[in-house]
């Protein structure tokens, strides 16, 4: 008779244990030894803190509201006013490890103001940020300081060379889906403990609440190319007729249907078939196709 098969530390989130000390976890879901880590974690704002998973949920501080409608049109976006100093904090446990390890951040912003010690005494204002301690490489924040995107893992960063404005909506860590400066390599970051904060952080704190609207703030635990960092920022959305009108774009924004069929004489796979003259596919409420100067295809 085998011996039962045991993992040490049990397998999290759903991971099956198959081998001795060896789980095997959702697909494209989480990964690491005992599926600790999330392939992707969202965290979409449409009234409410949660992520798309359940997993890492947020907590808001001095009562953070919503508006709408957020980048996608159908949803609202997480509102902070700067002067209630608003923000939301993810609580650890579970902790997002993003130490020694390839991972992308992303989030679509407008902020209302911008601090800049131009004008002004601060020049902060925090998007995220997970800070052991501010020794380097301890401590990230992805920040706007002076009116410019504002990366780094604390004494080691990096600052864009775009002057971003209030009331426009702005995809980041590129400006946009455009890698807008580099540097030398930087890093790696070393932060082993730490809640996720959004909208404030250590650095500079009181005085670095963001000011404006935040909407789906994302993480992937891999390093994304250039090519599918510009798709993130500019896709509006993707129909395949794959017999649904589900986009399959990084916004969600399904489209609706009045006397609509499917053919599987698509040109790939299946495509959309108009049974009559008064048959039409919708997709509502584009916010970046109604920006004035905005380019798409």
């Amino acid at each position: 008779m085998n011996d039962p098969v045991t993992c040490n530390p049990n397998c999290l989130n759903g991971g099956t244990c198959v081998a001795m000390n060896t789980c095997q976890c959702v697909t494209n879901v989480w990964i690491g030894p005992y599926c600790q880590t999330p392939m992707r974690i969202l965290w979409a704002f449409d009234n409410n803190l949660n992520d798309l998973y359940n997993k890492f949920q947020g907590v808001g501080s001095n009562r953070p509201t919503y508006r709408s409608p957020g980048i996608t049109g159908y949803g609202t976006c997480l509102y902070l006013n700067a002067t209630s100093s608003q923000s939301v904090t993810i609580f650890t446990p579970p902790f997002i490890n993003m130490a020694l390890t390839s991972f992308s951040l992303f989030a679509w912003v407008k902020a209302t103001s911008f601090h800049n010690t131009a004008i002004g005494s601060y020049s902060d204002n925090a998007i995220f940020g997970q800070c052991q301690q501010t020794v380097q490489d301890e401590c990230l924040h992805l920040i706007v300081r002076n009116q410019y995107i504002y990366f780094g893992f604390f004494a080691d960063d990096i600052s864009s060379v775009t002057l971003l404005s209030t009331n426009t909506w702005y995809h980041y860590i590129y400006v946009n889906g455009v890698l807008d400066v580099s540097g030398s390599p930087k890093g790696p970051y070393q932060g082993s403990m730490g809640n996720l904060t959004i909208g404030t952080n250590v650095l500079n704190f009181p005085n670095n609440y963001w000011d404006g609207c935040i909407d789906q703030v994302s993480y992937a635990a891999l390093a994304k190319n250039a090519t599918e960092v510009l798709y993130e920022a500019t896709l509006t959305f993707s129909y395949s007729f794959e017999n649904n009108l589900i986009d399959s774009g990084t916004l969600g924004i399904n489209g609706t249907g009045i006397t609509i069929g499917y053919s599987t004489s698509g040109r790939v796979n299946n495509c959309l078939s108009l049974l009559s003259n008064l048959s039409y596919v919708q997709a509502t409420n584009l916010v970046l196709l109604g920006t004035v100067g905005h380019p798409y295809s």
